[in-house]
């Protein structure tokens, strides 16, 4: 038989055994098959859908990003740490790319770390069990799939298999991860710790190598300068090590008057240390204790918790900068110098470890003073070697000076007398005032005198440093030896540093240059101050790390749009390339809408930036109810209104409340936000609450006249310090502000801790209640529209107490068809107890519709 009349025969039988198999096969298989599939595309629709329950699940909608991003010393590597989004219940691994080639590995995970760790072990005996469970149950699912009657080899389970309900088995055990790596600086190698030791990895070797194993946990790990070992803080004792040795040597020696060690900084030269020592922990000082009462049990118990309120003692605690150079090897003459000393005036009170010059000569170190409100610059060196001068001046005199010989033979002996006290005393602590180079006054914001920290430029005499004299914070260099600052960056904007490489012919910096909503990353010359972006979308860069050229950037990237993500840019092609996968796809399906940028002039002339969204049938002639989203108090160095927001209330929520409701909502950063300058951020101070309800007000004015608002139908909500704000507004402006939703404020801020308050807030003496003049309670009566005070009974943050005294207040005044309560008897600063974030929205929701109701009625 010829080829062709083979094969058709043969299709023909094919055809017909399909057909056979086709009648034989019942037609109700084919309709429940047809039916799972329906309930199948059913599920993903309704798993898709815009809805609260969608929105906010137990679990939460994203995953862990990456963190600690850091170049190897010549560019070579990038490292960082990271979980995927399976393992968000879990500690973060050591992930490191070859620049090179783009390569990325994984470095640590449970398989790895398991030989070396007890805890770990556990987790990947719980790991293995469960994927051999899973194993068998899909075997049993696929047995007949084999039909030749082979047997697959499987692979060996390892304890890196994660399943995908691994994040909600909080019973089972967490592994811990690696928790902080440091880069050699001489070198392809750094260390990493995990579970408080410390391991050692070389690049292009196998495997790595576990350096201690001890009860107590070493911090604050870093190389010696030459890289040829480390050195990290126990408890009070700084311990140095060198790789190939077996010798552990404590290099800190006691310091005075009980102090502990609460930092230090080696020099380039590795020859001399500078020590930060305390008489005790910072903030602990004349504070109290509070009742926090909780409702678990048949009564009621009480816990107490530490705090320390605006009118506590401040304290007595001191603390000193010591520079020591470093003993000889086998010999205990070190020598100690204190430089400085600084008794504690106020809770904000800021004092870092000093940085050294690059010549090793001297250091630099910033001081703030919060009861003068002054920042000092100070410099500090060892004292001149006073005994070397007297003998060069005696070796160089040949001259008969009249001493007999037995005078000389005599003081020789006593010379040799005293060389031996010397040794006796070498390690006896010696003074050496640091000299102030330059002081100012501190009138910006209460977050900025903790930033300044003075570094040295390449030539080991100018010094550069952030302040915010110009009215945002900038860059600043300083001449000490003519006490001389001068501005180095300009412009309405903030510029954050970031890293200075060894050279120091640049700095890398973060900044909001481009526009308030966004953060890049720009290379700052230090001699001509030009700044050049490295970065190349519109969005926000943050946590960025740059290699020591300046050629390559990590950064976490997000806008709206894009999730936040770790990208990888090669700043001279200005390709970005995204190297984390952190979210479910629902979660990418749920942040693809993009709010409307909303900008406006408020009474005074200053620019107040928001996001707004609007149903697709706006129009500006609609009566439309509005909700805004406040914060309103400092932040550091974030804000509320930047691109890439994808939180709760200023995204989720008001999207969805327009979307389903045809809400106008938008969130707005007034004054007393961090991030516009000193001007806004320090605007509470004296005033709290002031500035943010002219802003909101002009903004509520601003929406009416341009944005289809009823001005019958305004609601403001925020949280924490927003909760207070929401109050403020409807206390204050009760014909403007109709609505409000407070979550867990600050109604007395004489009962806040007393690190913010007086530094936001106000001034206050110790034993007067000073602040209770910004209290919430006396306006209280003022209140006409209505307001959901929202509270977690077991706050230690803002005390619940303060939400019961405003509440108590409102009745006393007749407000009681006017306020609500809305309380989780279990919850927090945030709840999480009964009231899970579902619950509060849908709170949220239903009182919403009920006082301000929807679309245009």
């Amino acid at each position: 038989m010829k080829p062709w009349p083979l094969m058709k025969t043969l299709s023909s039988l094919l055809i017909g055994a399909l057909l056979a198999a086709l009648v034989a096969t019942p037609a109700h298989a084919f309709a429940q098959e047809a039916k799972d599939e329906q309930k199948g595309e059913q599920k993903a629709d309704k798993e898709t859908e815009f809805t609260l329950k969608n929105l906010f699940p137990d679990k939460g909608l994203f995953g862990p990003s990456a963190r600690s991003m850091a170049f190897s010393h010549d560019g070579r590597y990038a490292a960082w740490l990271y979980r995927p989004y399976l393992e968000r219940r879990h500690g973060s691994d050591l992930w490191i790319q070859d620049t090179s080639s783009g390569e990325v590995q994984r470095v640590t995970s449970v398989s790895v770390l398991a030989p070396f760790q007890k805890s770990t072990r556990e987790v990947k005996k719980d790991r293995i069990k469960k994927a051999a469970k899973k194993k068998g149950k899909d075997e049993d699912e696929d047995e007949n799939d084999n039909k030749d009657g082979k047997e697959e080899k499987k692979p060996e389970m390892t304890g890196d298999e994660v399943g995908e309900k691994d994040a909600e088995d909080e019973d089972a055990p967490r592994y811990s991860g690696v928790s902080s790596f440091k880069w050699s600086p001489t070198a392809d190698e750094m260390m990493f710790q995990s579970s408080g030791d410390t391991y050692h990895l070389v690049m292009g070797q196998e495997g790595f190598q576990r350096l201690t194993k001890t009860r107590s946990r070493e911090g604050n790990v870093q190389y010696l300068p030459d890289g040829s070992g480390f050195t990290y803080q126990q408890d009070e004792a700084v311990m140095r090590v060198r790789f190939g040795t077996h010798f552990l040597e404590q290099i800190n020696p006691d310091l005075p008057d009980g102090m502990r060690v609460q930092d230090y900084e080696i020099s380039p030269d590795g020859k001399s240390v500078a020590l930060l020592g305390s008489t005790s922990r910072r903030g602990r000082e004349g504070g109290r204790t509070v009742n926090i009462a909780t409702y678990g049990d048949r009564f009621m118990q009480v816990r107490e918790v530490p705090r320390t309120v605006s009118d506590d003692p401040v304290g007595d605690s001191t603390s000193s900068v010591f520079l020591y150079r470093l003993p000889d090897p086998d010999l205990e003459n070190g020598e100690l110098v204190k430089v400085y000393t600084h008794k504690r005036s106020g809770p904000r009170d800021s004092l870092r470890v000093p940085s050294w010059a690059p010549d090793s000569s001297k250091v630099a170190f910033s001081v703030f003073e919060q009861s003068s409100g002054h920042v000092n610059i100070l410099e500090a060196t060892f004292p001149p070697e006073k005994e070397e001068e007297e003998g060069d001046d005696q070796d160089n005199g040949d001259e008969d000076d009249g001493a007999s010989d037995d005078q000389e033979d005599g003081d020789e002996d006593e010379e040799a007398e005293d060389d031996q006290d010397e040794e006796t005393d070498k390690d006896e602590m010696q003074e050496h005032a640091a000299k102030v180079v330059y002081r100012f006054l501190h009138n910006g914001g209460p977050t900025t005198p903790n930033m300044i920290q003075p570094q040295y430029l390449a030539d080991s005499r100018r010094m550069i440093f952030l302040t915010e004299q110009s009215g945002f914070r900038h860059l600043h260099v300083l001449d000490p030896v003519y006490e001389a600052m001068q501005q180095f960056t300009h412009g309405h904007f903030e510029v954050y540093p970031l890293d200075m490489p060894e050279h120091r012919k640049f700095m890398f910096v973060t900044a909001t240059k481009e526009d308030p909503s966004t953060l890049d990353v720009y290379r700052l010359d230090l001699e001509d101050a030009t700044m050049t972006r490295l970065t190349t979308e519109m969005g926000s860069y943050s946590s960025a790390a740059v290699s020591p050229d300046g050629s390559k950037v990590l950064a976490l990237f997000s806008n709206y749009g894009n999730l936040r993500e770790l990208v990888s840019i090669e700043v001279t092609d200005k390709e970005q390339k995204k190297l984390t996968d952190s979210h479910p796809d629902k979660a990418r399906h749920f942040t693809q809408a993009k709010p409307e940028a909303l900008r406006y002039q408020n009474r005074h002339g200053q620019e107040i930036h928001g996001l707004m969204w609007k149903p697709e049938d706006w129009k500006k002639t609609d009566k439309r109810p509005l909700l805004i989203y406040v914060y309103g108090g400092p932040l550091g160095t974030r804000k509320q209104v930047t691109q890439g927001n994808f939180g709760s209330d200023a995204y989720f929520f008001s999207r969805y409340m327009t979307e389903k409701y045809g809400y106008v909502t938008c969130t707005i950063d007034p004054r007393g936000m961090s991030g516009y300058g000193a001007l806004f951020e320090k605007a509470n101070y004296e005033q709290v609450g002031v500035p943010q309800v002219e802003d909101l007000t002009d903004g509520v004015k601003f929406l009416i006249e341009n944005h289809g608002v009823d001005p019958e139908r305004v609601g403001i909500h925020g949280w924490s310090f927003g909760g207070f704000q929401t109050q403020m507004c409807l206390y204050t402006e009760p014909d403007v502000f109709a609505v409000g939703m407070a979550g867990a404020g600050p109604t007395e801020w004489e009962n806040y801790n007393s690190w913010y308050s007086t530094g936001t807030i106000g001034p206050s003496r110790e034993g007067q209640t000073d602040l209770k003049e910004y209290s919430l309670l006396p306006l209280a009566k003022n209140l006409k529209g209505k307001l959901l005070l929202v509270h977690g009974m077991e706050d230690s943050n803002v005390l619940y107490q303060d939400t019961v005294r405003v509440y108590s207040e409102l009745l006393e005044a007749g407000k009681e068809t006017n306020v609500e309560l809305f309380l989780d008897p279990s919850g927090g600063h945030g709840l999480g107890g009964k009231v899970k974030r579902l619950g509060r929205y849908r709170k949220y929701e239903e009182f919403l519709l009920r006082t301000l109701g929807k679309e245009t009625e």
